[in-house]
């Protein structure tokens, strides 16, 4: 084996070897904050609810009304913006929460994949 290839090997060595640490703490980052989105998924769904209810015994309380038909309606249009706001942003958490937990066992996949590598020997580059 010549020079170069022995210091290639060494190089490639070391930085799987930095490469490692800072892989699973990015895995573990994710992981934490897939949980975090999630928890806080769940805990915007009931304000959504609540906001619903509300909306509905506005909706109930207007229909009595005489004259302040227009304060109510724009109430209520603001109630709606906020809900269908919420809404969104749900929408948002869930599809974040999703691509983190999709994300971390791959992270974990190519870790072992490498250190599986770095066990058997296998640093050669195709030559």
């Amino acid at each position: 084996m010549e020079n170069w290839q022995v210091v290639l090997i060494v190089l490639a060595s070391v930085l799987v070897g930095a490469l490692i640490p800072s892989l699973v703490m990015f895995t573990t980052v994710l992981y934490r904050a897939a949980r975090e989105v999630t928890s806080i998924g769940t805990l915007i769904e009931p304000t959504l609810l609540k906001v619903q209810v509300i909306s509905d015994r506005v909706e109930a309380l207007s229909e009595g009304l005489e004259g302040g038909e227009s304060s109510v309606a724009k109430l209520l249009s603001v109630i709606g913006e906020l809900s269908r706001g919420l809404e969104r942003n749900l929408k948002v958490i869930n599809v974040a929460s999703t691509v983190i937990a999709a994300a971390a066992p791959a992270v974990v996949a190519f870790i072992q994949a490498r250190r599986a590598k770095d066990e058997t020997g296998d640093h050669t580059n195709g030559s």
